[in-house]
């Protein structure tokens, strides 16, 4: 029981995965939830994580160190749609927190527990499949939640 009693059941719990991974999931409507703790390595300049349809990316979220940024953005009939950039928070080497969750048309992102962004969806997150996370990056552990 966590914050007054309210108990919270992960549909999927994953260890220390082998990146790139893919993570199977059953849609991601209002209320849900993706906490990643990640290590972004000095093995790639970049790391990526997708939230899938079987058609499209509902959100990209990508760390590039070489721009200093992250860039969200999404895919429509396979053709990717207007960048979102923001400056990057993650610093190679260390452990990080990274939580995305679904709000009724917006996924709001956290960066160990403050708000970093909100991604207005393009295309709606019920349909979500599959979260893959690619580049240099290990994951430690990854949960999905309702």
């Amino acid at each position: 029981m966590i914050g007054g009693g309210i108990g919270i059941s992960f549909r999927n719990e994953f260890f220390n995965p082998q990146t790139p991974v893919n993570i199977p999931v059953q849609g991601f409507s209002n209320g849900a939830r993706l906490r990643l703790v990640l290590l972004p390595t000095s093995a790639d300049s970049r790391f990526h994580i997708n939230l899938r349809t079987p058609d499209d990316i509902v959100l990209h979220f990508n760390a590039r160190f070489d721009e200093g940024a992250v860039v969200n953005n999404s895919t429509s009939g396979g053709g990717w749609q207007s960048e979102d950039r923001h400056a990057n928070p993650f610093q190679q080497n260390k452990i990080y927190t990274l939580e995305f969750v679904s709000n009724g048309g917006i996924i709001s992102i956290f960066v160990n527990g403050a708000h970093f962004a909100d991604f207005v969806e393009r295309t709606p997150s019920h349909g979500v499949h599959l979260i893959e996370i690619e580049g240099g990056v290990h994951v430690h552990s990854a949960h999905v939640s309702h």
